[in-house]
């Protein structure tokens, strides 16, 4: 296990038991943790659907949710009672409001520890051919999860959170990339 992995079991341990809680009770569907990895390419590949919100507080980032346009449907089609065949505006607020409460759950779980944090508006991005970008500042860790009555169905749940500190702050290094490009 690497060391940012080991340094953040409780980061972990909070997205996996939102991402389990939020699926079980929503939509009725058990998943399971299949892996954990770190990654400092701040570049996200084509999964067919992307979901993310951005932190801000004693930390500061982003979660993210992966996953393909056919189990993007389904799981509309669970949350919103309504069969979804292929992805509409309907599928994408799903999505979306999925997304909200698991990195919603998370943020909860770390106010517990850190102080007050505030979410974005979720962002949704669907396409054939997309790449996502973040600024570089941090690594991220990508949690695999699969579903438990139907294994070929998988996506991911990336997290990406830097602490602010006296000495640096992400949101004034933000801030001044932003007038850098204006």
């Amino acid at each position: 296990m690497t060391d940012t992995v080991t340094k953040n079991q409780d980061l972990l341990r909070h997205v996996v038991m939102s991402t389990s809680e939020v699926f079980a009770t929503m939509l009725d569907m058990k998943v399971a943790l299949e892996g954990v990895s770190v990654t400092g390419d701040s570049t996200a590949m084509n999964a067919g659907l992307l979901a993310t919100i951005g932190i801000a507080g004693p930390v500061s980032g982003s979660g993210s949710i992966c996953l393909s346009k056919s189990f993007g449907c389904k799981i509309a089609s669970r949350f919103l009672m309504s069969e979804y065949a292929d992805v509409n505006d309907e599928v994408l607020d799903a999505i979306a409001e999925l997304t909200n409460m698991i990195i919603g759950g998370v943020k909860t779980a770390l106010e517990d520890k850190l102080g007050p944090m505030g979410l974005s508006i979720p962002t949704v991005i669907f396409g054939e051919s997309y790449l996502a970008r973040r600024p570089n500042v941090s690594e991220r860790m990508i949690l695999s999860f699969r579903c438990e009555d139907n294994p070929e169905e998988r996506f991911t749940v990336l997290i990406c959170l830097v602490s602010e500190r006296q000495d640096r702050s992400y949101l004034r290094e933000l801030a001044a990339f932003h007038a850098r490009l204006a």
